[in-house]
């Protein structure tokens, strides 16, 4: 048991060994670091941030050598130390090709190694076309001399711990064994997984930097690799979403983009205005009082919108929250069984409203009481240059519930951080008791009916809109105030009391609300009736500060009067649009099924049609997106 143990521990020693070689290799190679806008500092912390995909693939390189190690200890049978060892020589091969072929990769195309790159070995042959004689020769020479020396050491210093000692019996061995199995199994899978938090690990955990070279020295390339062949596996196919031809699905919506006149009313008081993007968890406009929701759910909400503009006909486009977020800052939509902010590979382009911000003097900043290693979306914000995160590792001062931070303290931590800004300032603010499984603390007794099949859900909208209150009071006492835009924003809705059909356009109405002292005084009060989507948000933002948004194609100016009145939407499963007419929307693995509220039925299969060219030009974006 004690040389299993300490196999065990000195096996993994061995692979971190083996991965701080590889990232030295990697920087090698990279050369000239400092023109890729790397700080030495920087290249010192890739070092170690990424220890827990470090431990996450050592573990995956162990258990089975280890499994065998086991089977030796217990049958002493000398065939099964062979077959570990087989299995770390294949392991080591493996995993010092991906990372030469990292290292060449990435000089190239600036991206850590993916599916894109293996796609080019189903024609071998244009492969060793591509690649020239000596190049070839080189790969082979480097993985050789990398993987000899590993080789011996492996042998001479940790496979031989492993060594008969003829002192217990059979029974002895078999009980120890298993119950050995039983616990480096468990503690294996939960170093492959992250450790025992909420959510599992992902490449946003090794992420620390603005900039993407050092965040890529610190990802394993073997954990990168197979994190994008999981996402890309359940990517649905073309053959799911391709119903016509790009050119005729484009005909289809761009009459809900076409505008003949690009004029506005100006609201903002100011043309660089601080902005503030308050996202909402899970917000639903069935529990809001202004937008005919549940009475007294969110008197606070309400009683700021007499100072703000509401849109109260506004739509999330999407479902989830790494999708919402998305949406509401890179105008990018969401579609069926897929989040962009998930594919580091497909990111680096995409634009987001700090691409015209910061180079104005703008400093960026997000806060959220969660862990924002969900959906990648601690890659995602360092890569389009949030400076400074904020997540529930560094509010250890404050309660936390099971998922993080509850909303009245995290509103108290975003008073501070704005305080502290320099301005102008770009701030994210995402809320968090509004989640499973609200386990906030009581703020008041107001409780939702007991009919309420969302009851908990419900009472924690209460709770977190009575701190949101308190925030606008203290803020409208700070410097600041006057000359900062908050956009109060849901990241997508919920199951309501309403109990709405999951395609129905209404289980996904949200509360939007633009509100703060960079607002003209003749503004303040109004409410938009037009139907827009979350999507809109950044067009409308550059159009009042005089910035072009031709970026973000996907996004409208909500405050142009010749903007059509329609949103787009996706829900697990399917697509759907809205208008003033009503919705339509459907399944894609039962199109025969129209889901509407349309009072002529005969434009349903039309509707059904933008749906679908609106997704399908989604999907085939992110398909090509590079």
């Amino acid at each position: 048991m004690k040389k299993l143990t300490v196999f065990a521990v000195v096996s993994m020693l061995f692979w971190l060994l083996v991965f701080f070689v590889n990232r030295i290799f990697f920087i090698i190679y990279q050369m000239p670091i400092g023109k890729k806008g790397v700080q030495g500092w920087e290249i010192f912390k890739s070092f170690y941030k990424g220890y827990q995909l470090d431990l996450s693939v050592g573990a995956m390189f162990i258990l089975l050598p280890l499994l065998c190690s086991i089977l030796w200890y217990i049958l002493e049978r000398a065939f099964f130390k062979r077959i570990a060892l087989v299995l770390v020589v294949f392991f080591l091969i493996l995993y010092i090709s991906i990372g030469l072929a990292d290292s060449g990769l990435y000089r190239e195309w600036n991206a850590k190694i993916n599916m894109q790159a293996l796609q080019h070995f189903e024609n071998p042959s244009e492969v060793f076309r591509t690649l020239s004689g000596k190049l070839l020769a080189l790969f082979f020479l480097l993985l050789a001399l990398i993987c000899i020396p590993f080789y011996y050491l492996y042998r001479s210093k940790v496979h031989s711990i492993l060594y008969f000692e003829r002192d217990t019996t059979l029974n002895k061995r078999v009980v120890l064994g298993i119950l050995f199995f039983m616990v480096s199994t468990t503690v294996g899978i939960f170093a492959i997984r992250g450790g025992i938090t909420n959510m599992p690990i992902n490449q946003s955990v090794a992420y620390f930097s603005r900039s993407p070279l050092a965040n890529d020295i610190a990802v394993n390339p073997f954990y990168n690799l197979l994190q994008d062949w999981d996402i890309k596996s359940k990517l649905p196919g073309p053959e799911l979403y391709m119903m016509r031809s790009n050119e005729e699905a484009l005909k289809l919506i761009m009459p809900d983009y076409h505008v003949n006149m690009d004029s506005f009313p100006s609201v903002f008081r100011c043309t660089r205005p601080n902005i503030v993007y308050i996202y909402l968890e899970s917000w639903s406009a069935d529990n809001v009082g202004i937008l005919g929701g549940v009475k007294d759910c969110t008197p606070q909400f309400d009683a700021l919108c007499q100072e703000g503009i509401l849109f109260s006909k506004a739509y999330s486009n999407a479902y989830v929250s790494d999708q919402g977020i998305v949406a509401g800052l890179s105008a990018y939509p969401a579609a069926h069984r897929m989040a962009i902010a998930n594919q580091p590979t497909k990111i680096h382009n995409l634009p987001c409203i700090t691409d015209h911000l910061i180079p104005l003097g703008y400093s960026t900043s997000f806060l959220f009481g969660g862990e924002l290693v969900y959906g990648n979306l601690r890659g995602y914000l360092l890569e389009k240059q949030f400076a400074e995160l904020k997540e529930v590792y560094h509010l250890g001062q404050y309660p936390s519930g099971k998922l993080g931070v509850h909303d009245e303290y995290t509103f108290k931590e975003l008073l501070g951080m704005l305080n502290r800004k320099k301005r102008p300032f770009l701030q994210g603010y995402f809320t968090t008791s509004t989640h499973m499984p609200y386990d906030h603390p009581k703020t008041d007794n107001w409780q939702s009916t007991k009919e309420d099949p969302e009851k908990a859900y419900t009472e924690s909208m209460h709770y977190s809109d009575i701190h949101l209150g308190k925030f606008f009071t203290e803020a409208k006492k700070q410097v600041w105030y006057d000359s900062t835009l908050f956009v109060v924003v849901s990241d997508h809705s919920h199951n309501s009391i309403k109990q709405h059909d999951p395609m129905s356009s209404m289980r996904q109405h949200i509360p939007m609300l633009f509100i703060g002292g960079a607002l003209k005084e003749e503004w303040r009060g109004v409410r938009v009736e037009k139907i827009v989507s979350q999507l809109d948000i950044v067009s409308t933002l550059l159009h009042q500060m005089h910035i072009d948004s031709r970026r973000f194609p996907w996004s409208r100016n909500m405050l142009n009067p010749e903007t059509p009145s329609g949103a787009y939407y996706v829900f697990f499963g399917g697509a759907g649009y809205v208008n003033d007419s009503g919705f339509t929307a459907s399944y894609y693995n039962n199109r025969n099924y129209i889901c509407t509220n349309l009072v002529d039925t005969s434009k349903a299969a039309f509707y059904q049609s933008k749906a679908f060219s609106f997704q399908q030009l989604v999907f085939e974006n992110v398909r090509l997106r590079k």
